[in-house]
């Protein structure tokens, strides 16, 4: 009877441990390294760069000299980065490069400008994060409590008459609660070295000037601080600087 026992409680045993193995669950395959996205700014096709002389359909002569915007609250499924600044001379095509899971970001979308930390403290902000006062590389205005969402700045040489004068300065800061816009992408990750998934976009400032007929024109249209009375040029120009940025 002893004997017949022990074999009982060895047969319990055996079906309990059969049935725990059973439940285990199998961690899920993750891919988790890095998120990499990159900007690229192009002028009808080609790459863009700062300083060098393209012409606009109005026939002027245009040199670009600052490109800046915020991307902020960053996210797939759950927040990636809180914000980060596209600088193109300072940082070149770099967005930003944070943690996180391809698989989890299946829709990629931020703020293009600040949300609802716009009117927070600048100063508050952690040291490493871009929205700090020191990190935000002349994006905050002080004379009207918010961040600088965008800027384009440029020279332009409106008379086509061969002779190379780049008199006509370009300054297109916009922000402001009312400006703000939302970017949402469906990315295509690819594995590059050291666990690093990367995602290119373009900044194409040639859609950014003309965007389905609601062009900008640089001669009459050049200058928004997003002051009073600049609120209809202010919203055209953020709102073709939001269609300029797409998939290659």
């Amino acid at each position: 009877m002893k004997q017949l026992k022990i074999v009982f409680a060895l047969g319990v045993s055996l079906v309990v441990i059969s049935s725990c193995k059973d439940d285990v669950v199998e961690p899920p395959n993750t891919m988790y390294g890095d998120l990499k996205v990159t900007v690229q700014p192009t002028y009808n096709g080609s790459t863009l760069y700062l300083d060098t002389v393209y012409s606009t359909v109005e026939g002027y002569d245009v040199q670009f000299t600052d490109l800046k915007f915020f991307a902020e609250d960053i996210r797939g499924e759950e927040q990636i980065l809180d914000a980060a600044l596209f600088d193109y001379r300072e940082s070149g095509t770099l967005l930003f490069q944070a943690e996180g899971d391809p698989t989890n970001v299946v829709t990629l979308t931020a703020n293009l400008g600040v949300g609802a930390v716009n009117h927070d403290d600048p100063s508050a902000f952690p040291v490493e994060s871009v929205l700090n006062i020191n990190n935000s590389g002349g994006m905050h205005w002080d004379w009207n409590p918010g961040y600088i969402f965008m800027k384009v700045e440029a020279k332009v040489d409106t008379i086509p008459d061969g002779i190379p004068l780049f008199d006509h300065n370009v300054i297109l800061h916009i922000g402001k609660d009312i400006n703000l816009q939302t970017l949402t992408f469906s990315p295509t990750w690819l594995e590059g070295a050291d666990d690093v998934y990367e995602y290119g976009l373009q900044l194409d400032m040639s859609t950014f000037l003309q965007n389905n007929g609601q062009n900008i024109d640089l001669r009459t249209e050049y200058t928004s601080h997003t002051a009073p009375g600049q609120e209809v040029l202010s919203l055209k120009v953020i709102e073709n600087f939001k269609a300029a940025i797409k998939e290659f």
